[in-house]
């Protein structure tokens, strides 16, 4: 996995450096369990990252900006700003 990480990348998950369909990732993924001998599925990691960052006592809208979901909530959605560092600042308490 260490080739996958690029910093000059826009996608955390890409094929040569462009975005692929969730379709696409799955298929890639339960290659990837396929040959570790593992069963997971891909949002696994993310219910285990939540539920750590939760008993690290990260804040709610950092965990919910660093895994992508949306927001409702006006306040949280256009007047609560977090930079990069901060969000890594969170990830980097667990």
């Amino acid at each position: 996995m260490r080739k996958r990480y690029n910093l000059n990348n826009e996608y955390l998950v890409s094929a040569n450096g462009k975005k692929i369909i969730y379709n696409t990732y799955r298929i890639y993924f339960a290659e990837m369990m396929n040959r570790l001998g593992m069963e997971h599925l891909p949002h696994d990691g993310r219910h285990t990252f939540a539920s750590l960052a939760d008993s690290a006592g990260m804040n709610k809208i950092a965990i919910k900006k660093i895994m992508g979901h949306a927001s409702n909530d006006i306040t949280e959605k256009v007047y609560t700003h977090k930079d990069v560092a901060e969000l890594l600042t969170c990830v980097n308490m667990l």
